[in-house]
């Protein structure tokens, strides 16, 4: 959208359906033996006068004419009508159909009346247009078109033809600037985005694209994860993502959050009262599970909590300094007790009083920064609301929305600082009122705001969609779900080859946009301005990017021949190298850098004060000297990469013992002390009597040491060499060790090198 994202207020709303007062109707009930043809009922008080009947169906399938019914005081069941108002006799389940596709200009097929799960359809255009979105659309259980709309594009016209959704007609057939088109649902099916969209002088539609939707049905927890991280990410992100061409990068905008900028996020939680135990829980898992993910982002972040039901109550004010401390507020709501929160008098679903209540913090927030106003202009607010969908007291939350809007400024070109999130949770999507949780959710291209998810579904799919892999230039972080063969597990990887030599092969990592990280030996005949025969590449094997070497910068202590007076042909002292290269990089989901210590970056990640923490902070962190630490390096073996675990010998007892095993190399058989080839500056992995670690592979050399902690990597070594070349044997002796270049040891040279790419703490002299 061109616009800049540069900070932001996230509103996080858990919000569980109200049940309704219980009938203390003695006496009289009613028939519990109520079926429904292909599934089940439930029953909340047994058919007790008052009692809600619930039909269940399986995946796929709704009840129909209606999802539940209520035991009246005359002993009878409510009625069941269909949509016409005509009463129905037996519910039966009902497989979701997806909507009859239209486009213009073009023709589609196989043509039918209907469209089941797994139907699919193709479309093509006719002469002088082309084809945009999808070629084929399969129809998916929950009863919508996987895929875009399709739509035959001549290309005369400012904006492209926005297409007819399925299940909609569209009014306007120009698409000049100003122009608008408007939507409307049909067959009873709900329009979720936007009903009017407006040719804009860049070439795109405003709002977003709409969709019309079953009432009853659902998202599908991978595509909520997949939207909701995609577009959320963006906030996060330091600078624009690489445009690449496929279906995935359609979805987000190109925004920018500055580093040290704010984002403030208040969390409503819903404890209305048919809440249960276990969906509190769930709701109080995700949310902390949420804070603590925020908390690894370069972002100043403060938080306010806010319960409701019918009435509001503030958990974590953010105009209080512990709202900026995230584990504080994610030790309250752990706090917070089911009988205290969701029991009593507070039963109801006033959505409207809990945006009140974060109205008049917001309020409160802009009057304490009145001699800061520039500074509170560049707050990004994003509201994400978790409900029922069903608000029965307060009325409509629309106009309150409206309300926060309007004091945020932020309609026409500060649209950007605000995104409003909306999940509509339930177990019967039927009392979902989706067309009062799309009226509040964001509508903005290329984006899906509105999401309806199954109750059960919260905790892990919440927890998928706080993976953000594509934040592309925050380093250190990699997909974790991913195979250990599989690039994005360790995007930072970088192959340096030769095209004179195809034997040569060295391995790096990405540090910065124009600099890889790497083992000095690997250019031992390289000279200053003799380079073009090697090259760098980087990203995924099907997607490699291939990068020129402009310069190398080699430290000035290594020396591979410095001690040949003293019978040691090869000393790898100071191993380690700086490329630079271009064009500079443009980090993705596949290509990013790693986290060095004694970084800015890496306090973050570590949950560390920018402003307090110490290098000696960052060392005690990753390289505690009471055993071994866990550590990864990427091997490549029969031309596959591949992640191996290793553990860095840091005790007293452990190091030195590694240490020695040095002098079982070829080359060191007639050296007595260890210390001639094992200075402090090297780290030691490998071998093992229990169970033998891995060992490195001849062209891994350069390549990255890293520790995980927490949601990122940083990296703490270079590898250099090794005792034995038999990285592929099936049984690995116990003296077979790596030594790799320490980097704590060599960060005043980094900091020199780096001083224009990287922020480095201050540094001990």
């Amino acid at each position: 959208m061109g616009l800049v994202r540069i900070a932001s207020l996230s509103l996080f709303v858990f919000l569980v359906s109200a049940s309704q007062d219980e009938n203390e109707n003695s006496g009289t009930s009613c028939d519990p033996n109520v079926t429904i043809s292909g599934g089940t009922i439930t029953l909340s008080q047994g058919g007790a006068v008052g009692s809600i009947l619930k039909y269940v169906c399986p995946l796929g399938f709704y009840p129909y004419p209606v999802s539940s019914r209520t035991c009246k005081a005359n002993g009878q069941w409510s009625l069941m009508r269909n949509s016409q108002w005509r009463i129905i006799q037996n519910a039966g389940c009902r497989a979701f159909k997806c909507p009859v596709p239209l486009i213009e200009e073009g023709t589609f097929f196989p043509k039918r009346a209907s469209y089941s799960m797994g139907d699919s359809v193709s479309f093509e255009c006719a002469d002088g247009y082309r084809l945009l979105g999808s070629e084929s659309r399969t129809c998916l259980i929950n009863g919508r078109w996987n895929g875009t709309t399709a739509v035959c594009e001549d290309g005369l016209n400012t904006c492209p033809n926005p297409g007819i959704l399925a299940g909609s007609v569209k009014s306007g057939t120009n698409y000049g600037t100003d122009d608008k088109v408007r939507y409307v649902c049909l067959d009873n099916l709900a329009l979720i985005g936007s009903n009017e969209r407006i040719c804009l002088e860049t070439g795109e539609w405003s709002g977003a694209e709409p969709t019309c939707q079953h009432k009853h049905s659902f998202d599908l927890p991978e595509e909520v994860a997949s939207h909701f991280s995609a577009s959320f990410s963006r906030i996060l992100s330091e600078s624009s993502l690489t445009k690449e061409n496929d279906s995935s990068n359609s979805i987000g905008r190109k925004l920018a959050l500055g580093q040290g900028q704010k984002l403030h996020i208040y969390i409503i939680l819903d404890v209305s009262g048919s809440i249960k135990k276990v969906e509190f829980c769930d709701a109080i898992s995700a949310l902390t599970s949420f804070i603590d993910m925020m908390s690894r982002f370069e972002v100043v972040i403060h938080y306010g909590v806010v319960t409701f039901g019918s009435r509001s109550q503030i958990i974590v004010n953010i105009g209080h300094a512990e709202s900026g401390f995230p584990d504080y507020v994610a030790d309250v709501p752990k706090d917070l007790k089911y009988e205290d929160v969701v029991m009593g008098n507070n039963k109801g679903t006033n959505m409207t009083g809990a945006l009140k209540t974060v109205y008049e913090m917001m309020s409160f927030q802009k009057a304490s920064m009145k001699n800061r106003q520039l500074a509170w202009i560049e707050v990004r607010h994003v509201i994400m609301i978790f409900t029922d969908g069903r608000t029965n007291m307060g009325g409509s939350p629309k106009p309150m929305m409206d309300n926060i809007e309007g004091f945020l400024e932020v309609k026409n070109s500060r649209e950007d600082f605000l995104d409003v999130y909306v999940f509509g949770l339930g177990d019967d999507f039927q009392e979902i009122n989706k067309e009062e949780v799309n009226s509040i959710a964001s509508k903005k291209n290329n984006e899906q705001h509105a999401f309806f998810l199954f109750k059960k579904d919260l905790d892990n799919v919440f927890n998928s969609m706080l993976d953000l892999t594509s934040v592309g230039n925050l380093c250190g972080f990699a997909n974790k779900s991913l195979i250990e063969s599989d690039q994005s597990s360790y995007p930072w990887f970088a192959e340096i080859v030769s095209d004179g030599n195809p034997n040569f092969r060295c391995s790096g990592s990405i540090v910065a946009d124009e600099w890889i990280l790497t083992a000095a030996h690997c250019f031992q005949d390289v000279s200053e301005g003799n380079t073009t025969r090697k090259k760098i590449t980087v990203g995924p094997h099907n997607k490699r990017v291939e990068l020129e070497i402009v310069s190398v910068q080699k430290h000035p202590g290594y020396n591979l021949t410095g001690k040949m007076e003293k019978g040691i042909p090869e000393f790898y002292d100071y191993d380690i190298a700086l490329v630079k290269i271009k064009p500079k990089i443009k980090f993705a989901t596949t290509i990013r850098p790693i986290c060095l210590p004694c970084t800015m970056e890496t306090s973050v990640a570590l949950r560390k004060s920018e402003t307090k923490t110490t290098c000696a902070d960052h060392e005690e962190e990753l390289l505690p000297t009471l055993g071994t630490v866990e550590a990864k390096f990427v091997r490549k073996a029969h031309g596959e990469h591949e992640l191996q675990n290793v553990k860095i010998k840091t005790g007293e007892s452990q190091r030195p013992l590694c240490e020695q095993d040095a002098l079982k190399a070829a080359i060191y058989v007639n050296v007595s002390d260890v210390k001639d080839v094992v200075t402090d500056r090297f780290l030691c992995t490998g071998g093992s009597a229990q169970v033998p670690e891995a060992i490195s592979c001849k062209g891994d050399s350069g390549g990255p040491l890293y520790i995980r902690k927490l949601y990122r990597y940083v990296q703490v070594g270079v590898v250099s060499w090794g005792v034995k070349d038999m990285c592929m044997e099936p049984r690995l002796p116990t003296d077979a060790r790596d030594f790799h270049i320490n980097l704590f040891e060599v960060l005043g040279w980094l900091k020199q090198q780096l001083a224009n790419s990287t922020r480095f703490l201050d540094l001990p002299q």
